[in-house]
């Protein structure tokens, strides 16, 4: 007998095919079975202490590295953000389109910084992404002598 659970199954449109195929396995392995399914919607993305300790590494970062907190989070937006964004199946080719047309690779340092000011990359992450974020962040500076601390004071 399959296993009988599919919890907390992030159902969107872009999905439903794959939530289609998951219930008609447990089914198809199940067929006497009665099933219960509810439908719920979505909690945030993640938390908002995820989101402080980001912009807490950006103020510090800033100071290590003598500039500005705007241009140490335009970095990581670019440096650790981008790759994970444009690898998203759903999000990625239309980031990636929309940075094309921008010829965004081939512009100066300091103008991908200005410009990614206005483009949303952490905030579309989901949770798993964020996290990754953080990681690259926090394994990055940490290897070039940059003790990252979660504590808000820093």
């Amino acid at each position: 007998m399959s296993n009988l659970l599919l919890k907390n199954f992030s159902l969107s449109l872009t999905k439903k095919r794959d939530f289609d195929a998951e219930i008609n396995k447990i089914l198809s392995d199940n067929p006497s079975r009665a099933l219960f399914v509810n439908i719920t919607e979505k909690p945030k993305k993640r938390s908002l202490p995820a989101n402080s300790i980001q912009h807490v590494w950006y103020k510090q970062i800033g100071e290590f590295s003598a500039t500005d907190t705007k241009t140490a989070a335009a970095e990581c937006k670019i440096d650790f953000g981008l790759p994970i964004i444009l690898s998203d199946p759903d999000i990625g080719p239309v980031i990636g389109y929309s940075l094309d047309k921008a010829l965004f690779s081939d512009m100066p340092r300091e103008k991908q910084i200005k410009y990614i000011q206005i483009i949303q990359i952490t905030s579309l992450m989901n949770t798993k992404q964020h996290s990754q974020y953080r990681e690259n962040i926090l394994y990055f500076w940490n290897t070039a002598g940059l003790n990252l601390s979660y504590d808000e004071k820093g």
